[in-house]
């Protein structure tokens, strides 16, 4: 079934607008029809956000279902299913918002999954201690002895004498626990500490060194602890990697775990015994140290020491609201305020009057509510789950206020507050409040919303008035809130043309001023405004669907008489026109064989190419005037590449070539002969002259067998240009042949029954001879067809002719 269907029954008693499944009707849904058992996680999880997003419990919605037709089978599997993912965080959901349970890292995911898998580990509080790759225990040799440590057979004792004797000692101790000094003899340290040792050394060498215990010593001595011994101890339990290990005599029960990796799934953090010579010598309790810092419970280790890693007594898990989110380990007559010390306290969302603690029995599961009264008393047990869950999305004494106020906002809901009072509280209203309705939004006791209307001006003057209530929303608007955005709109030679916002009395001088006055090219002396049918004439059916008047109005935007009267309405349309004679520079480009090559600026819309010409000094004496060639530009509106575009989707045999200018056939030599004739055409913006050398090619392209350019002899026609190509090609097109001329004028071939006449041919003309398109060769197969099908009417012809 869609979710949202789901979520809409189930909190169907609140309104429709406020519902996501906008295309739903509600009474299309039955909610008896509806399977439990058919719902994903993710479902479930939208409905606690839903839940919690309104501000319903869980009873409210059970209680709905269950008004709704849903049986009482299906509302105890929708309550367990709920208590599941709130404490599961669901099992492909991501995250629930309404409890807090997140998928993030390990500590934080189900708290009602078994810990059976080294993913589970994760989960279990204290377990990254030993295994994060950022924190070691490595024992480090390099520190100094503490006074406390224990000598024994393979410590070295550096003993240092100075003064007026001098002498150095690198004594190691032997398997008997005794060192021996030069002149002193043996001197027994094993089992003594560093700091007995040193007073039992000194001692001694007063024998041979008098002086170390004078009053005024001239010789001093210094004894240390050099290289330490190797001690083994033993690692085992429930730890990774139980067995044997060897370590610098200076180790503590830290350094061993850490090499054995830690307690593993079934081991206790909390348990953790060092036992010497049989009897119990500490026992440790790691959350001291990750919880409360005391770094006193890592004690030194030595030869022989075992440390053995029990199993956990209790387990729980805890989740929802707590700043930990995992599996905690208890231990003794811990209770529930214990648990949430380790868990770091709740969050800042969470509701603290109440936990939800599941149990095991040893025969079935039970609930039970606790209370911040009881967090002291309650005992673990092993298999409890805890479940914190977070503070409603909803304001016991809050108000709101919206619209033509001076302090819109959130107002604290005290005792009796009014309507006008609030309005007070938010500074009163602005000057542009619409007085004769305002609206107050309550959300009543079934959650559904409920209109209050008021008329302002009444309030303010104190003639009514309303209490509020909690989560109230007062709307008053404003007079622009309540009809259309008015603006005005001007167009044409302004320097900022657009849309505007309007004001009142605003006349056209002022629009022109604040889209930035006229441009050059403006027409004060013809502008036009447009407006639209007032409401009264609307409202007749006509033909009429605009006013337009036409006014004058100065550089200086200044308007004389009536004009000056005139005021400017909501959405009229200004149109400044540009001057009739009013024309934009035009330049045009002049390359090649003249004297005086390069750009000039049209004088005249009726320059031709004769003046220009005679402007840039006429021809040089390299001119070739058969070969002047005109482009203009050209200018495709998008309107026209959207139909050629259609045009070559529907006709592939259909080629624009979109190059921006186009050829103008001229002929400069009989222009310059004849100057002002029909063939002196006028100029344009734009247009780019070209005047080449004489050429002493022609061009051979297309269906020849040799392409090429070939030198241009006087008298020669095309067959001779064709022939220095080789000939036509097979696929030549021998009558479809023409020449393009250096101007860009084209001559094609003629033909008269079985004779062509082919084209006039000059220096730097092109030969293009087109070609037929390519066929596909008929292939054996459609031979031997259509030979079967000659057969086969050629054996029916016969019978026929026989038969007659």
């Amino acid at each position: 079934m869609n979710l949202r269907c789901f979520i809409f029954s189930l909190l169907i008693i609140l309104s429709a607008s406020s519902i996501q499944a906008q295309s739903i009707d509600p009474n299309s849904v039955d909610v008896r029809s509806m399977n439990v058992d058919d719902m994903t996680d993710a479902q479930v999880i939208r409905m606690i956000q839903e839940m919690k997003k309104r501000g319903l419990s869980e009873q409210q919605v059970i209680a709905l279902a269950q008004a709704r037709g849903m049986s009482q089978d299906q509302i105890a599997k929708l309550r367990q299913r709920i208590n599941e993912v709130k404490l599961t965080g669901g099992t492909g959901a991501g995250s629930v918002g309404a409890s807090g349970m997140t998928s993030d890292s390990g500590m934080t995911e189900s708290i009602k999954k078994p810990v059976d898998s080294a993913v589970a580990d994760q989960r279990i509080f204290g377990f990254s201690f030993f295994n994060n790759e950022n924190l070691t225990f490595e024992p480090n040799i390099n520190l100094p002895v503490p006074p406390s440590y224990v000598l024994g057979p393979g410590d070295e004792i550096l003993i240092d004498v100075w003064g007026v004797s001098q002498q150095n000692y690198n004594l190691p101790i032997d398997k008997n626990g005794s060192i021996n000094i030069p002149n002193v003899g043996p001197v027994q340290l094993g089992g003594l500490t560093q700091e007995a040792a040193q007073k039992r050394i000194f001692s001694k060498l007063t024998s041979i060194y008098s002086d170390l215990k004078s009053s005024n010593p001239r010789t001093f001595a210094s004894i240390n602890v050099g290289t330490v011994k190797s001690i083994k101890v033993n690692v085992i339990g429930e730890v990774f990697l139980p067995g044997t290990y060897t370590l610098p005599g200076t180790a503590t029960a830290f350094n061993a775990l850490y090499l054995s990796g830690g307690p593993n799934k079934d081991g206790s953090f909390r348990n953790i015994q060092v036992i010497r010579n049989g009897e119990l010598l500490a026992t440790l309790d790691v959350y001291e140290f990750l919880i409360r810092g005391k770094s006193d419970i890592n004690v030194p280790l030595s030869d022989g020491d075992v440390i053995l890693v029990p199993t956990y007594e209790k387990r729980v898990k805890v989740g929802g609201e707590f700043k930990r989110n995992g599996i905690f380990e208890a231990k003794g007559e811990e209770k529930i305020s214990d648990l949430v010390e380790y868990a770091g306290g709740f969050t800042e969302d969470a509701y603290t009057y109440r936990v939800e603690l599941y149990r095991t029995t040893s025969r079935h599961r039970a609930f039970k509510d606790v209370l911040a009264d009881n967090y002291e008393k309650i005992v673990i047990q092993s298999g409890d789950s805890v479940f914190a869950g977070s503070v409603l999305e909803r304001y016991e004494n809050k108000v709101s206020i919206e619209g033509a106020v001076y302090r819109p906002g959130n107002y604290e809901l005290s005792e009796g507050l009014t309507l006008k009072q609030l309005i007070d509280n938010a500074d009163g209203v602005r000057e542009d409040v619409f007085l004769n309705r305002g609206l107050v939004t309550r959300l009543m006791d079934d959650l559904t919303l409920q209109n209050i209307t008021f008329n302002v001006g009444e309030v303010l003057r104190g003639e009514t008035d309303i209490e509020l209530q909690r989560e109230d929303m007062v709307t008053i608007s404003s007079i622009d809130d309540l009809r259309e955005i008015r603006t005005v709109e001007i167009f044409g030679e302004v320097q900022y043309p657009g849309e505007f916002d309007y004001n009142e009395d605003m006349t056209l001088s002022d629009l022109v001023f604040k889209s930035g006055g006229f441009k050059e090219s403006a027409s004060e002396a013809f502008i036009e405004i447009s407006r639209r049918l007032s409401y009264d004439e609307a409202h007749k059916a006509g033909d009429k669907i605009a006013h337009v008047y036409q006014f004058t109005i100065s550089r200086e935007l200044k308007m004389n008489g009536e004009d000056a009267k005139f005021i400017l309405s909501p959405y009229d349309q200004v149109f400044v026109r540009q001057s009739p004679g009013y024309e934009r520079k035009s330049v045009v480009n002049v390359k090649g064989e003249v004297n005086y090559a390069g750009q000039f600026s049209l004088t005249s819309k009726k320059e031709r190419v004769s003046t220009i010409i005679m402007r840039a000094g006429g021809l040089s004496p390299n001119a070739y005037s058969k070969g002047a060639m005109l482009t203009r530009k050209v200018e495709v509106s998008q309107k026209v590449k959207r139909l050629r575009e259609q045009l070559a989707a529907s006709d592939t045999s259909l080629v624009f070539d979109d190059l921006g200018f186009e050829v103008v056939s001229i002929d400069l030599e009989k222009i310059l002969n004849n100057p002002g004739a029909k063939d002196d055409i006028f100029l344009q913006n734009g247009d780019e002259l070209v005047i080449p050398r004489e050429l002493q090619t022609v061009k051979i392209s297309g269906g020849v067998l040799n392409p090429l350019s070939a030198s241009y002899i006087e008298g020669k026609g095309m067959k001779h240009y064709i022939r220095s190509g080789g000939g036509f090609d097979l696929r030549a097109k021998k009558g479809k042949a023409y020449v393009i001329y250096p101007n860009g004028a084209a001559a094609s071939t003629k033909s008269f029954l079985f004779f062509r006449n082919y084209p006039k041919v000059m220096p730097g003309s092109e030969i293009v001879v087109p070609q037929k398109p390519d066929r596909d060769p008929i292939p054996a197969t459609a031979w031997i067809a259509m030979a079967s099908a000659l057969a086969s009417l050629s054996l029916t012809i016969v019978t026929i002719a026989d038969r007659m």
